[in-house]
């Protein structure tokens, strides 16, 4: 399961469909294409994320559109469930500028702001050049000219940084810092073209600013064309927005205007596309540019560089808020096929394509980011010299032969093999969520529910609902559009399915960055579970007992009642400071605005030593906030594909689009797909009416925020705007009003009642409970016999298992000197999941030898000496072990080591393996490290139980050492 892949088109076949016709990855009626297609250079190119990464799509005209995938992008180290980003193209077509960064950036504003990684892609050969920085994610990002260059932006101290690359050379070839911060820069006459304040503005080599146009409002998308202009669009007075055209010298004309979100301007390559339905009454061709076109579709289409073909519609539908194109459950850590749905401009002929994502160079994709590397040396370099790389041995029960993190900064450990967190199904998460906020979540955990040592409890007796200021409750969508903002609705890695347990789910539990050759637990995110619970969850922070610590962990239950009452918590906060939205009835959706707010950012005291220091909700996630595009509708209203970009909207409107539009999951036993949870209802029917309005929290009298002027500080890292402070503290704190809620406002749709059991998920990965092998197997299993196998209150071994483990599996850990501390970078991508031989196995995944400072070595040894013929067995779990170079060190038990490489991969079935038949001669040992020659952070390898077979004599399969 993973947390929020994108969407599915509106056109593909959904689940409903009973005998769904395959869709072709090209166009198969060649006849409706433009002609000339065979000779045409037109080209279209498309993203797409889920869990393995953001693919980047290719389709030429030439080819009749056959989609192809250029590239797939992402970080080793990084547990989401979603990669997101966005590109550009350069001139000639053949490279894209590719931003990207895990879904959960946006959650947070140094990782929307500062967390999102670049590279360039070569459309031809897929090519991969990372390069060594980190970008913002702001949706002009980024930005490319008529040519090979582009440009990439952050904030920097007091400035903007603003990043030129070469995209032929794949380098950045341009480095400055200007005062305050520029939005949507591209490539143009040489320098860089932005919008600061009310203007467009270039910027020249040496950082000098210099205005080209004044305008009404802030603009935004700008595109250069081939004549020495440049387009760009503003909003007008009216919910309007105009589309002009500036030059290098100053030269600015209105080209037309249109509804605010009914058109867009697109482009490159010097060519500018108008997009919108009613684009050619909007903007007649006889006020278009050379070079320019206006094409008769949806405005927010993607458009193909030479304008011959939009997209309309893009995404894989597996888990998120679209409509479901794939009829079979995913596999785990797979590329989801991905839907998209293309419209011929002029003509109106429509096209529905399905692309497995398949990366030419996956490796490259994969490899670490060089903006990651600052404390880290490149493997040319002979690895991490600068981490000093250990390599001696350590007390057995120190942190470099241990699972967990005996050093962490965090209250609960990863990796305990009696501390998993079950993943619950989405029928449980709403069951849980609608019972919590009735008050009425009192259904009984037994003592060690899901094999912990926690005692008997029940969620609501550990986290008590608090009861709201001014009456009612908390609406059930309404937390259910948190979970799913915060996590996808799951409470463990996305590793694992429903039913199934494994570690919690994590961000920044090892204060990594994203990088997996870095722990810094100074910088740890303590952030746990499906409600992201992150309060009270540090080892030094006593908010909690450490028995609600671990609830909060393993069970998704007690997390969803923990989270709901940090959520009741920010309701009876602002109340007591008068901040009610539409008159404070808590029944109405729209009216938690405010609660969700502080829940994301938090709320700004009033200083109790100045009345005039501002104080209130801060401005990141202000709608009138320069970071999110002026033209944005409701998030999820213009369709599923919204989730591909969540970045675009703040937090609020993403968690209202949920509570609208729910996400999309699929069974994994039957690999049917719905609605992951009941929307709420409004009473037009229509949840975009009861939106508030941009500027709705904006007041020259509230919080020193006006529309009408737009504003850039200087040496300020924040983008355009309407804050007038020039310390951004515009805080909106007083009541606000904008709808009618008993006309416009959503209600709650309640699913399950108090009376209602517990759904019971079926996992597809059920535990191989008894063994095959001959009743004599010496079986050593993965964890020690002490080690409760439960999903939740189950048993699923019960009566099954025949066997007992008859040794241990010890670790040694990759270990590094950092910030003056041994710390261990190989247990972040050191993962356990409850399934497998007896309920449990361990996997990482495979690392180039280079690499120390990430390699897992696991070494099986029974609890006696082996004289004689013996054949070794190991069980291969049914998902997680892929390698086909997983190499067995077999000590004889004298020293003799024989070496076998066989390929973990089982096709999906839990299975023994034979290793061969060996003569020992004293206690023998097996020993499996995650180096691999072909290591590059993408295939697993695992470890689960491994058997010794004595046998009477020397048998068939007998493997003789060589001398």
């Amino acid at each position: 399961m993973a947390l929020l892949a994108p969407l599915a088109s509106a056109a593909l076949s959904g689940s409903s469909d009973p005998t769904p016709q395959p869709l072709p990855d090209r166009v198969t009626d060649t006849s409706r294409l433009p002609s000339g297609w065979q000779k045409s250079g037109d080209r279209m190119v498309t993203y797409d994320g889920d869990a393995t990464g953001l693919h980047i799509l290719v389709a030429d005209a030439a080819h009749a559109y056959r989609w192809r995938t250029a590239a797939t992008l992402s970080e080793p180290g990084i547990d989401t469930d979603q990669w997101i980003g966005q590109t550009c193209v350069t001139g000639s077509g053949d490279r894209a500028v590719v931003v990207y960064a895990p879904r959960q950036a946006t959650n947070d504003q140094q990782g929307f702001q500062q967390g999102a990684f670049a590279a360039v892609v070569d459309l031809a050969d897929g090519t991969v050049t990372k390069l060594p920085q980190l970008v913002s994610l702001a949706y002009f990002n980024p930005g490319c000219g008529s040519g090979e260059r582009a440009v990439l932006s952050r904030p920097e101290g007091e400035g903007t940084q603003l990043l030129t690359v070469d995209a032929r050379q794949g380098k950045l070839t341009g480095r400055q810092t200007v005062p305050g911060q520029l939005t949507s820069a591209v490539p143009f006459e040489g320098g860089i073209a932005a919008a600061t304040r009310d203007s467009v503005v270039s910027v020249n080599g040496r950082g000098h600013v210099r205005t080209l146009a004044r305008t009404v409002g802030t603009p935004f998308r700008l595109v250069p064309d081939a004549h020495h202009g440049l387009a760009y669009q503003v909003p007008a007075s009216g919910k309007k927005v105009q589309v002009r055209r500036v030059t290098q010298g100053g030269s600015d004309h209105l080209l037309g205007s249109g509804p605010l979100g009914a058109l867009a301007v697109r482009g490159g390559g010097g060519r500018v596309f108008v997009t919108g339905k009613d684009a050619r009454e909007d903007i007649p061709g006889s006020a278009l540019p050379k070079g320019w076109k206006a094409l008769d579709v949806p405005a927010l289409s993607e458009v193909s560089t030479t304008g011959h073909l939009a997209l309309t519609r893009v995404g894989n539908g597996t888990e998120a808020a679209g409509r479901k194109d794939v009829g079979t459950a995913p596999a785990p850590a797979t590329a989801q096929p991905v839907g998209i749905k293309a419209l011929v401009p002029g003509t109106g002929a429509t096209f529905d394509f399905r692309v497995q994502p398949r990366a030419p160079r996956p490796g490259q994709g994969a490899e670490q980011s060089p903006a990651l590397s600052a404390r880290t040396a490149t493997p040319d370099e002979g690895g991490m010299h600068t981490n000093s790389i250990r390599t001696e041995s350590v007390d057995d029960d120190g942190p470099a032969h241990t699972t967990t993190d005996p050093d962490r900064a965090c209250a609960v450990t990863r990796n305990d093999p009696e501390l998993q967190a079950l993943q619950p199904s989405p029928a449980q998460v709403e069951w849980a969520t609608d019972l919590a906020v009735q008050g009425k979540l009192d259904e009984r955990r037994r003592k060690g529910w899901n094999g912990t040592d926690l005692p008997s409890y029940t969620p609501q007796e550990l986290f008590p609902p608090v009861a709201l200021k001014g009456g009612g409750r908390v609406p059930a969508q309404i937390m259910l559009g948190v979970l799913a903002q915060e996590s996808n609705l799951v409470q463990a890695t996305s590793r694992a399915s429903a039913g199934e347990s494994g570690n919690f789910i994590q961000g920044g539990y090892y204060g990594n960055a994203g990088s997996v050759h870095t722990v810094n637990w100074a910088a740890a995110d303590c952030g746990y579970g499906i409600a992201q619970v992150t309060s009270g969850m540090a080892k030094s922070d006593a908010t909690y007992t450490a028995e609600q610590q671990k609830a909060i962990t393993v069970d998704y239950a007690a997390n969803i009642a923990a989270g709901l009452q940090i959520l009741q918590d920010k309701w009876n906060q602002l109340h007591d400071h008068g901040m009610l939205v539409n008159g404070g009835d808590p029944e109405y959706l729209e009216n938690w605005w405010f609660a969700l707010w502080a829940y994301n950012s938090g709320f700004n005291l009033p200083d109790a030593s100045d009345a005039a220091a501002p104080w209130g909700l801060g401005w990141f996630n202000n709608p009138a906030n320069g970071l999110y595009p002026p033209d944005r509708k409701m998030f999820l209203s213009s369709g599923a594909d919204d989730a591909r970009n969540p970045n675009l909207w703040t937090y609020p409107e993403r968690v209202l689009g949920w509570a609208a539009y729910s996400q999309q999951k699929t069974d994994p036993a039957t690999g049917t797909s719905g609605p992951a949870f009941t929307v709420g209802s409004w009473p037009t029917g229509n949840a975009p009416d009861a939106q508030p309005p941009h500027d709705a929290f904006c007041k020259p009298d509230v919080n020193d925020c006006d529309t009408s002027k737009p504003r850039k500080v200087e040496g300020s890292s924040q983008p355009t705007g309407p804050c007038q402070r020039d310390d951004f503290k515009c805080w909106w704190h007083q009541p606000a009003t904008w709808t009618d809620c008993a006309t416009t406002c959503g209600t709650e749709v309640l699913k399950y009642q108090a009376t209602d059991p517990e759904p019971e998920p079926a996992s597809p990965h059920p535990a191989s409970c008894a063994s095959t092998l001959p009743r004599n197997a010496l079986i050593v299993d993965d964890v020690p016999n002490t080690v409760k196998f439960r999903v939740g209150s189950t048993n699923p071994c019960a009566g099954l298992r025949n066997w007992t483990s008859r040794g241990t599996l010890s670790f040694t850990f990759g270990s590094a000197e950092q910030n003056g501390a041994t710390v261990y970078p190989s247990k972040i991508d050191f993962h356990q999941l409850g399934s497998g031989f007896g309920g449990h196995f361990w996997f990482t995944h495979t690392r180039d030898p280079k690499y120390t400072d990430s390699v897992v070595t696991g070494t099986w040894t029974p609890d006696r000496t082996i004289k004689g013929w013996a054949r070794v067995m190991v069980h291969l779990p049914d998902h997680e072990a892929t390698t086909g170079q997983a190499t067995y060190h077999i000590d004889l038990g004298d020293g003799t080591v024989v070496d076998k490489t066989i390929s973990q991969d089982t096709g999906g079935r839990n299975a023994w393996v034979s290793l061969g038949s060996y003569e020992f001669h004293g206690t023998p040992s097996v020993s499996l490290s995650s180096d691999t020659a072909d290591g590059t952070g993408d295939d697993s390898i695992a470890w689960d139980a491994l058997a010794f077979e004595p046998l009477p004599g020397e048998p068939a399969d007998a493997v003789t050492p060589a001398s």
